[in-house]
């Protein structure tokens, strides 16, 4: 164990505008800031630090903010670690607490070994493909269609479930007369539809090109039938948060595993999906969970790191926010992220300050 001093902040983004997201109307996406510092190099001049993000997301995570809050600070102020295993932290405070230390042991080593994009000693591609992401309907989807393409995007996803089926069909049919042939499109319906939905949905778009359809069903264990009957191209994402164990997932017909590294929690746990996708011949798509973007831009970092076939990333969320927590803010730019050559930093006038202390942590998890 090691002796570190800490800085909780708290952080309250503006959105562009009110975002319907499961079933919340959001106006502002807050969070937290845990930001870590050895204390052998702690001074009040100090630069190495590390920062991390824990920001549950209303509906999609199970815990809430303040809970969040409370258990980071219990963490970080407990006398006894032991019987305060980080496995038992919610997965956002152990993406944060993991992020966090992670950075800070980069920084450590920038000066000597090598730059923050060789995390984990693996080196990777300097950008990142970024789906682009539509959930409108009507003129403004098609125009959204036609904006995406134009600026340089080659995978689009489009949000589905949220309208009748019909409805979502020719918003999906639309969206490919509309796109190219080298774009592809992926469909994300979050569990919204029962079994008779689902097959017809999947039966009314055979003859357009999806790379995939994300969760289309409640009950999962339907899912490797639905691909049997329609042909329908699946992928996993709320499936995996609440069937860890992979032994009990479907596969046929599973071509693609989303993975939040925010509910998932450590780059450690990430990396095991990375691995298991791998060895089923499956694509990986890191995913956000709406974070700022510091969260989003060590998804991308996990993301350039963990797989050798790199697919689009679901980054596009950034678009949402009236301007970003850190600097430089995290961009996406004809379609993909380009790593920025300084390690992004959270800018402090967007910060409060909660609280500080000093601690004794248990590193192994972490680095």
């Amino acid at each position: 164990m090691n002796y570190y001093s800490w800085e909780l902040f708290r952080y309250s983004l503006p959105l562009k505008e009110p975002l319907q997201m499961l079933g919340q109307v959001l106006n502002k996406r807050e969070g937290l800031i845990l930001r870590l510092s050895e204390i052998p190099f702690r001074s009040s001049t100090a630069e190495i630090f590390g920062e991390g993000e824990i920001a549950p997301l209303p509906s999609l995570h199970p815990e809430s903010l303040s809970q969040a809050e409370s258990q980071i600070q219990e963490y970080l102020c407990s006398s006894s670690k032991a019987k305060h295993s980080s496995e038992f932290l919610f997965g956002s405070v152990r993406f944060g607490l993991d992020m966090a230390f992670r950075n800070l042991t980069q920084s450590l080593q920038e000066s000597t070994e090598r730059n923050y994009m060789s995390a984990g000693n693996e080196i990777f591609k300097e950008n990142i493909a970024v789906n682009g992401l539509i959930s409108t309907s009507g003129k403004k989807l098609e125009l959204e269609c036609e904006h995406l393409q134009n600026i340089g995007f080659k995978t689009i996803k489009i949000k589905v479930g949220r309208r009748t089926v019909q409805e979502d069909i020719e918003r999906v049919r639309n969206a490919c007369k509309i796109l190219d042939d080298d774009i592809s499109l992926r469909l994300d319906a979050n569990r919204s539809w029962e079994w008779e939905e689902a097959l017809d949905f999947a039966h009314a778009l055979k003859d357009c090109s999806i790379e995939y359809c994300e969760e289309p069903l409640r009950e999962f264990q339907k899912l490797e039938e639905l691909h049997k009957q329609t042909g329908i191209p699946l992928a996993l994402d709320e499936t995996l948060w609440n069937n860890p164990n992979p032994h009990f997932l479907p596969k046929k017909g599973v071509k693609s595993l989303i993975i939040k590294p925010g509910i998932i929690g450590t780059w450690e746990s990430t990396k095991f999906w990375s691995a298991y996708a791998e060895k089923n011949k499956m694509d990986l798509v890191l995913s956000s969970s709406f974070e700022s973007g510091l969260g989003l831009h060590w998804i991308a970092l996990m993301a350039a790191t963990m797989s050798r076939k790199q697919t689009a990333v679901g980054l596009d969320t950034i678009k949402y926010f009236e301007h970003d927590l850190i600097d430089p803010p995290f961009r996406v730019i004809n379609g993909s992220y380009t790593f920025p050559a300084q390690r992004p930093r959270t800018n402090a006038k967007y910060l409060q300050k909660i609280s500080e202390g000093n601690s004794k942590l248990e590193t192994e998890t972490y680095v």
